[in-house]
């Protein structure tokens, strides 16, 4: 039996390590800001950034 225990703490070691990893990673995967709107285009000259709705 002193073998179980040895093992059964590598275990809740390496569960306890997984847990922190996903949160961390999931943590900084996340966006938490609106990104500024891209006005690159100009609208007299491009289709894009000049949208036009109802017939052409």
């Amino acid at each position: 039996m002193k073998f179980a225990v040895p093992g059964l703490i590598s275990g809740l070691a390496g569960a306890i390590l997984g847990v922190i990893a996903v949160f961390g990673i999931t943590a900084g995967a996340q966006q938490n800001s609106i990104p500024e709107p891209e006005t690159t285009g100009d609208p007299g000259s491009s289709l894009l950034g000049n949208v036009t709705y109802g017939s052409r």
